[in-house]
C-alpha cells in the first residue's frame, strides 16, 4: 500500500518539476528578448495552470488512495459507521437552508464524511464558496469568501426558533450581509457574558430559545472551543441540529506530493485533523442528553 501511494506522489512530483523546468527556461529565453513583466507574468501563469491539467489524473489519483489507506484508516481508530465520499461533498441547499450563509456565487464542497463518535451522528466536508467581482473595465474575477469546513452534529437541546452565534472575525455571515432581506426575523440578543459579547455576535429569532440555548454553561465551552481551535467560527442552531462553519483557509486531509509519505506521521497528522470533530462533541458536551426528556419536549 505504501510502496503504491509512494509511486503515485512521485509520478506527480516528476511531473511537476519537468513542468517548471520547462516554464522557467520559456521565461528566460523571453527575457533574452524582452524584459516586460506583463508578458512574464502571464507565461507564468499559464505554464501553472498547463502544470495543473497535466498532473491532474496522477494528483487525484495519489490524493485518493492516500485518504483510503491512511484517513479512513485514522477515522475507524476514534469513531465508528464512517463513510467517506471523495468527490462529492454537503450539498449546496443544506448549508443554503440555513440562511446563516451568505452563498456567493460559485460553491465547492468534497470529501463528505459521515460517523459517529460516541453517541453523536456527524458530517462534515470541505466547502469553499466564491463571489464574483467585476473591475471598472468589465472584467470578472472569483474571490474567495469562505474556505474551510462545515460540520453538522445532532444537538442535545430541544428548541422552537434558530440561532446563529458568530464570531466577529468571521468574514461571511449572512447577518453581516447586505442581501439580507430587511424582513428577516433574526434579532440582535445582548448576553450577560460581557467577554462572550466582545468575540461573538449572536442573532435569533426567539430571544427566550437563545438564553435557554447559550446558557452561561454554554458559552463558556463555546469560549473554549474557540480558543482550541483554529480558525474563524460560526454556529447555527437550526432544526434541532448544531451546524458550524469553520472559516480555516485550507482542506483537511491533504497529503504534500514534496514529502515521503510516513505511515505514523500522516495518521498522526490526520488524527489531529480528526480532533477538531472530537473537540466539537466533547467540550461542547453533545453526547450529554440530560436537556431532553423522553418525548424530545424542551425541560422548562
Amino acid at each position: 500500500m505504501i510502496e503504491e501511494i509512494e509511486k503515485l506522489r512521485k509520478n506527480v512530483l516528476y511531473k511537476t518539476i519537468a513542468c517548471f523546468v520547462v516554464i522557467i527556461t520559456i521565461i528566460i529565453l523571453t527575457i533574452g528578448f524582452t524584459n516586460i513583466p506583463a508578458l512574464i507574468v502571464f507565461e507564468l501563469v499559464i505554464g501553472m495552470l498547463i502544470t495543473g491539467l497535466i498532473t491532474k489524473k496522477d494528483q487525484k489519483a495519489f490524493s485518493d488512495l492516500y485518504k483510503k489507506e491512511i484517513v479512513i484508516a485514522a477515522f475507524n481508530k476514534v469513531c465508528t459507521d464512517i463513510q467517506f465520499n471523495l468527490d462529492n461533498g454537503i450539498p449546496y441547499q443544506t448549508i443554503a437552508a440555513t440562511e446563516m450563509m451568505y452563498m456567493g456565487d460559485r460553491y465547492f464542497s468534497n470529501d463528505y464524511i459521515t460517523g459517529k463518535y460516541k453517541s453523536i451522528n456527524f458530517e462534515m466536508s470541505d466547502v469553499e464558496i466564491q463571489e464574483e467581482h467585476t473591475d471598472s473595465d468589465g472584467d470578472s474575477s472569483y474571490v474567495t469568501i469562505f474556505k474551510g469546513q462545515w460540520y453538522i452534529f445532532d444537538f442535545n437541546k430541544t428548541f422552537k426558533a434558530n440561532i446563529q452565534v458568530c464570531e466577529k472575525s468571521f468574514r461571511n455571515s449572512r447577518r453581516k450581509s447586505l442581501f439580507v432581506k430587511k424582513e428577516e426575523k433574526y434579532k440582535k440578543v445582548e448576553l450577560e457574558d460581557i467577554d462572550f459579547n466582545k468575540v461573538f455576535k449572536v442573532y435569533a429569532q426567539n430571544e427566550l430559545d437563545a438564553f435557554y440555548v447559550l446558557t452561561p454553561n454554554t458559552m463558556e465551552k463555546i469560549k473554549s472551543v474557540n480558543n482550541k481551535i483554529r480558525g474563524d467560527l460560526l454556529f447555527c442552531f437550526i432544526d434541532n441540529r448544531l451546524h458550524i462553519g469553520l472559516y480555516n483557509n485550507r482542506d483537511l486531509f491533504e497529503a504534500s506530493i514534496f514529502k515521503k509519505v510516513d505511515i505514523n506521521k500522516a495518521t498522526q497528522k490526520t488524527l489531529g485533523e480528526i480532533s477538531i470533530i472530537t473537540n466539537f462533541v466533547d467540550i461542547l458536551s453533545l453526547d450529554n442528553d440530560l436537556f431532553k426528556t423522553q418525548g424530545g419536549g424542551v425541560i422548562q
